[in-house]
């Protein structure tokens, strides 16, 4: 899509405010298409990229991590990457994952340190202080065993006092709106509820620096491909009080399944997304990324 469209389209979308008489808005930053020659670089479901932008990890749904490095032109611009480092992520006994075990989807740390990643098949999150250190598991809810077997915890958020929060891909079950997991005190508990979006499925999260939470969504549609959305969840006292659509656009054939906030030495707020080609040779992986900024409304 032309970047003034894109533009032009994120302009218009209905800005919720997000407290107060502020409001979150984005604008393009630049899109990336991953075109490098090595082996098992594919199906990446997530990223996480550090302050100020030049450092990220991403993970596999084949259970590989990669650790790499962005080139940024002088207004901040992806125009190449580099993999530093890959491996395969090990279980709880320090060996390579394998079978059902290796669907990891979404990675999350605490104030940088240690990576909480997600499992769907197996359903389970799993806690690793290095990525090639063995993983240790976290307590399951009995809600785990309803999710379908490729629809299961596609996102999970820290915020920097310790508090861990789950989302799976589509609801349990019968149920017509997803749940927010919370991790307190070794168990979990349904710490709100927030309805779908029509025919979107969850895919990532992070927290805003406000604590409201950004979602990001799938969908598809035979006549245009894929289609990627954000929505910022607003909370008070384990209630949803609002909800924004900050972004929808089609993405043709890439499949946005990771999301990432960071800051650049300037303290602007990046939004990093990355496609999983599903390890398809004629389509690349994709990133997209956004500033993110707040306004007062006029």
């Amino acid at each position: 899509m032309n970047p003034l469209k894109i533009f032009f389209t994120l302009s218009i979308l209905n800005l919720f405010p997000a407290h107060g008489s502020e409001t979150w808005i984005i604008e393009p930053a630049g899109n990336y298409e991953i075109n490098l020659n090595i082996p098992q670089l594919g199906g990446l479901s997530s990223i996480k990229v550090y302050k100020p932008g030049k450092k990220f990890v991403t993970i596999s749904d084949k259970g590989i991590y990669f650790e790499g490095h962005f080139f940024r032109d002088s207004n901040g611009v992806i125009k190449d990457i580099e993999i530093v480092n890959s491996g395969s992520l090990l279980n709880s006994l320090g060996t390579n994952l394998s079978g059902r075990n290796v669907d990891s989807e979404s990675i999350t740390s605490i104030n940088d340190q240690g990576f909480y990643i997600s499992f769907e098949s197996n359903h389970r999150i799993m806690f690793h202080e290095t990525l090639s250190a063995a993983g240790s598991f976290l307590p399951k809810n009995k809600d785990f065993k309803r999710f379908q077997p490729n629809r299961g915890l596609e996102a999970i958020a820290a915020k920097s006092n310790g508090e861990i929060f789950a989302i799976p891909e589509e609801p349990p079950g019968s149920d017509s709106d997803f749940p927010i997991y919370k991790l307190t005190d070794g168990k979990w508990s349904i710490f709100a509820r927030f309805p779908a979006s029509g025919s979107f499925f969850v895919t990532d999260a992070v927290f805003l620096p406000d604590d409201d939470l950004l979602i990001l969504e799938r969908g598809y549609d035979w006549g245009v491909g894929f289609k990627m959305q954000l929505r910022i969840l607003n909370f008070s006292n384990n209630t949803i009080t609002g909800q924004t659509k900050l972004l929808s656009l089609n993405s043709g054939l890439h499949n946005h399944e990771g999301l990432s906030l960071w800051q650049n030495d300037s303290k602007d707020f990046f939004i990093t997304s990355i496609s999983d080609n599903n390890f398809l040779p004629f389509v690349n992986s994709e990133i997209k990324e956004f500033k993110l900024k707040r306004t007062h409304r006029k």
